[in-house]
This record gives structure tokens, C-alpha cells and sequence, in this order.
């Protein structure tokens, strides 16, 4: 895995630096060949965090550029290249969220580096594209108390984003999102309040004020104000995310099990059909969410459902019943499959009680829906939670 090198051996004017703080290398990948590193501790932990999955992606990209004697085979060249570090940046800032998002912002940050260099490389420095990967980046720094740090690579984004006449709205909200997070770390929840109504704002422009991608702005305000004390106005902010993803996740559990139109007799079905009948409701909905908004969503509405849960927070049964019901689904779709089969049964347990037991039949016709969902899922879905 590791070659060892000496720097006083390269070519003249060829300086190799670490993928992960940029000082001479010593070692080298024996994969890949292309990525150096100044020891094996930042080898394994750049393996550990994304080279393991983008290493063969890497040997392609870092490769010398061949000899081509046509403008045909170098536009060819230029958009297979560009077409692979598209590739590369959704990869590793997908990984990245993934990662942060399940509270290991540490094996996140390998992977939020080479998202920024990659987009770097494919866009320019100082351009609006790189917002992203300068906003992943940051909130991973702010995960691990790199707050200074973290504070850079905000200003970077945010004078990307002035350097523009018409900033995309979406890049204003996330900028400003995670603004707010760094200063609730700072503990000045007063700055961080500023920063979340502005990302609500933006966000409620770009999709409005009830879609999923504006409640992670809602929710971090929620802890803010639960930090700072303010439980009431937290209560009410933390059920306004739940209330979001409970009607997006049932209006998409409705299209999945509304009835098929009948085809005609001796019509055959066609690939499209097969796909539909194969699909489960749970890869639907996670068709339609990138890795990161996955990622989020479990994140949010776990430790939404562990305040109420624990008595942090107050709210009815019913609130409860969404909870862990929205919480169950997302967990499907992120496939963690003990979490979500527990929150299943938990969610299941509430209705029952709501519904007076199971002689209801509105409830009998859910039960039976979304047991025999939950028990093909359980059954069929390998899980990921570690």
C-alpha cells in the first residue's frame, strides 16, 4: 500500500507534497502511484476517508497526458477529463456529507479536501462553483474545532459568491447555513441567529418556506435557540422540521402505493415496467434525494426524535408517532436498517395506542402496508449503520 521515496530523488524543479497538508512527501500510494503523502499516518487516513473508493478514478486523472497530434483527439481528451472530475467532486463531496453528517467530521475532511482541490482543478480559483466544496470543507473544520479555519474557507466562499452579479440563491442559503453553525460553536448565538434567518430566507426564495432543503435551516436554529435556552421557540422549530419531512416522505410513500393503471391484455411490459415493480417505495424517495440530503435527513430527524424521546423537549403522542415514522423511512433510504426497523416498531407502537388499538381498520390497512415494507426491507437490504 505504502512506497517509500526520497524527495532529493525527484526530477529537477519536481516537488511531491501530501494529499492532506501539503508538505514534502516521503511515501507514495502503490495503487494508484499518483498520490503522495509525508508519512503513513496521513496515508491511512487519507485510505480510510476517500482514497480507498477514488483511487483508480485518481490513477486516470493524474496520469502524464499522452501525445496527440489532432484538435480531435484533444477536445476528446478535454471533455473525457472533465467528465471524470465532474465525476470525482460528486463522489467525494457526497462521501464527505455522508461521513459528516454521521458525526465523524475527522474521516470527513479527507474527503472535503479533494472535492475543493478537484473543483478547483475543473472550474478555476475563485469561482462560484467552488462554493460547495468550500461550504463541505468548512463544516468540516467546524466539526473538528478548526473554527479559524473553518471562518477561511467561509470568506472564500462568500467573496466567490460577491464576485458574481447574480449569485444562485441556493449557494447564498448554504453559505449562511453553515455561518450559522460556526458561530453557534462560538457560542454567540445572537451572530448565529443572523446568519440562520438569512439562510431560511434564501432558502424559502429557492424552493419555499416548506420544502425539505429550507427545514436544515429550521433545524439549526432550533438547536441554537435550545443552547441558548429558548425551549418553547425550539420545540416549535424542531416539530416544523418533522411536519416538512413527514408530508414530503408520505406524499412519496401515496404516489408509490397508489393504484397501477391496468394494461391491456396480451400487452407486453417493458423494461420502464419491470424497473417500477422492482422498485421499493424506500429507493423511490431515494431517487429523488442526492447522498448528502440523505445523509441530513438522518441526521436531523434522529436527534429531533432523541429530544423528544427523553423527555428534552415536550410534545403529543402524535408528534411522537411522526417522529419516529418520518425517522424510520429516512433511515430505510440511508439504509440503516436496525434504526429504521426500531423507529418502525416504535412508530407502530404509538399508533396503535392513537388508534385505539387494532380494530380500527384505517389503521389495519397501514399496519399491513408498512409492515410488509419494513419486513422485505429488513429481509433483503444489507445494512450500513457501521
Amino acid at each position: 500500500m505504502s512506497l517509500n521515496i526520497n524527495p532529493l530523488a525527484n526530477p529537477r524543479g519536481t516537488k511531491l507534497t501530501c494529499e492532506l497538508c501539503q508538505k514534502s512527501a516521503f511515501s507514495q500510494c502503490t495503487h494508484c502511484r499518483v498520490t503522495f503523502y509525508c508519512g503513513r499516518e496521513h496515508q491511512a487516513q487519507d485510505w480510510d476517508g476517500i482514497h480507498s473508493k477514488v483511487c483508480g478514478m485518481l490513477a486516470k486523472l493524474r496520469a502524464p497526458k499522452p501525445y496527440m497530434n489532432s484538435d480531435l483527439q484533444r477536445d476528446q481528451y478535454a471533455r473525457t477529463r472533465a467528465e471524470r472530475q465532474k465525476e470525482l467532486v460528486a463522489l467525494t463531496s457526497g462521501e464527505a456529507q455522508r461521513l459528516l453528517y454521521g458525526g465523524q467530521p475527522d474521516r470527513a475532511l479527507p474527503a472535503a479536501q479533494l472535492s475543493l482541490r478537484s473543483s478547483t482543478e475543473l472550474f478555476g480559483t475563485g469561482k462560484v462553483e467552488l462554493i460547495p466544496a468550500l461550504v463541505v470543507l468548512a463544516e468540516c473544520c467546524v466539526g473538528v474545532g478548526l473554527l479559524d479555519k473553518g471562518e477561511q474557507y467561509l470568506s472564500q466562499a462568500k467573496w466567490s459568491a460577491a464576485n458574481v452579479e447574480d449569485c444562485p440563491v441556493y449557494l447564498l442559503s448554504q453559505v449562511n447555513r453553515v455561518l450559522g453553525r460556526l458561530y453557534v460553536a462560538k457560542g454567540d448565538h445572537a451572530q448565529a441567529m443572523t446568519y440562520l434567518a438569512e439562510d431560511v430566507f434564501y432558502a424559502s426564495v429557492e424552493y419555499g418556506p416548506e420544502h425539505i432543503k429550507t427545514s436544515g435551516g429550521y433545524f439549526e436554529m432550533a438547536r441554537s435557540f435550545l443552547q441558548a435556552g429558548d425551549q418553547s421557540a425550539a420545540t416549535s422549530l424542531f416539530l416544523q422540521v418533522i411536519s416538512i419531512w413527514y408530508k414530503f416522505l408520505q406524499e412519496r410513500l401515496a404516489e408509490h402505493t397508489k393504484p397501477k393503471a391496468v394494461k391491456k391484455k396480451g400487452s407486453r411490459p417493458s423494461l420502464l415496467d419491470k424497473e417500477k415493480v422492482e422498485l421499493s417505495p424506500f429507493d423511490e424517495i431515494g431517487k429523488v434525494l442526492d447522498e448528502g440530503q440523505k445523509a441530513e435527513a438522518v441526521y436531523m430527524l434522529l436527534e429531533t426524535v432523541q429530544k423528544f424521546s427523553v423527555g428534552i423537549l415536550p410534545c403529543s403522542e402524535n408528534e411522537r408517532w411522526q417522529c419516529h415514522h418520518s425517522a424510520a423511512i429516512v433511515c430505510a433510504v440511508g439504509r440503516r436498517r436496525e434504526e429504521a426497523y426500531r423507529h418502525h416498531q416504535e412508530a407502530l407502537k404509538l399508533r396503535r395506542a392513537a388508534a385505539g388499538g387494532e380494530k380500527d381498520p384505517e389503521f389495519l390497512a397501514e399496519l399491513t402496508l408498512l409492515g410488509e415494507l419494513f419486513d422485505k426491507f429488513a429481509d433483503a437490504v444489507p445494512t450500513v449503520d457501521n
